[in-house]
């Protein structure tokens, strides 16, 4: 894994508890500086190893998207393509995890993941809690 990967993924766990981030938000910036916007979330997909958890990696991208241009439209929008292809678990847990839902269109969100709840049991459970609270009453979007 990059150096850079590495130092932005040890500072979040450092920081991750009291949910305090400095210096992660400095590393996620480095990534950014390193590997450029385009395509990021794919490139940080091939190059942060399996055995890293899931869930450190989406707070990666959740930093991210404070780094980036764009606040993360584009790390949203691969997301998003590997919710469609529901191929690649790994990939479903990341994108599932964010601080943002995927989609900014309900009626697709619900449409994709209802389908992935239908078809894949890892991600089942995760997929109708999103659903459920974003059919909350009062929830905007």
């Amino acid at each position: 894994m990059h150096s850079v990967i590495s130092a932005a993924l040890d500072a979040i766990c450092v920081e991750r508890d009291d949910q305090q981030y400095s210096v992660s938000f400095d590393t996620a910036e480095a990534v950014v500086t390193e590997f450029g916007e385009p395509d990021l979330a794919n490139i940080l997909f091939s190059e942060i190893p399996r055995t890293v958890p899931f869930e450190l990696v989406a707070e990666l991208f959740d930093l991210l998207t404070w780094q980036t241009n764009d606040n993360g439209g584009s790390i949203h929008r691969t997301i998003e393509t590997w919710l469609r292809e529901g191929t690649d678990n790994r990939k479903l847990l990341i994108a599932l995890h964010l601080d943002v839902y995927p989609f900014t269109n309900g009626d697709e969100m619900e449409q994709v993941l209802s389908h992935l709840a239908e078809t894949n049991a890892r991600v089942s459970s995760r997929c109708k809690e999103l659903i459920h609270s974003r059919r909350k009453p009062g929830h905007a979007g």
